[in-house]
């Protein structure tokens, strides 16, 4: 799989919930959400297991606590029940992801529409070399001038041959 890279909007920190979080966790709080979305961006679905956030808060050395309140708070990241238990996303995140996917949707397309092209191209080719080969068979069929001679001159000889028999 790989891993899509999309866009943070400039005006990111901007966002009044953004704020807020930078207020309560100064720029760590920006950080663990940049972290948090950056992990959901290369997971399957982009979704994380809520039960799992423990090993993040060893991965960035903080608090349990601190990650549970930037999922919950801050509008940016949802919790979703799933068969494989509860999820958080970033429905942000996937709205950032679409210009990525449509891009890789679009270059599948044309890398599907080339090889169509070029097989095309060598199914033509390859009746122009068949009706090349078989123009050129039938001419081979045929005798040459001197092959005609020859024959004739056999017949002739032949008839002759016969004749004073």
């Amino acid at each position: 799989m790989s891993i899509p890279s999309f866009m943070l909007p400039t005006n990111f920190r901007n966002d009044k919930n953004i704020k807020r979080m930078i207020k309560e966790f100064d720029v760590q709080g920006y950080g663990i959400a940049v972290y948090l979305l950056e992990t959901l961006a290369e997971t399957d679905n982009h979704m994380y297991p809520y039960r799992d956030i423990d090993l993040l808060a060893d991965e960035m050395r903080i608090s349990t606590a601190k990650i549970e309140t930037v999922i919950k708070r801050y509008n940016i990241f949802e919790i979703i029940e799933t068969t494989d238990g509860d999820m958080f996303i970033s429905s942000k995140l996937n709205r950032w992801l679409e210009p990525y996917y449509a891009g890789k949707e679009q270059r599948q397309l044309a890398g599907r529409i080339s090889a169509l092209k070029r097989k095309q191209k060598q199914i033509e080719q390859l009746n122009l070399l068949s009706q090349i080969d078989s123009s050129q068979r039938s001419l081979n069929d045929r005798p040459t001038i001197n092959e005609s001679i020859n024959k004739s001159i056999n017949e002739s000889i032949n008839i002759i041959d016969d004749e004073t028999e």
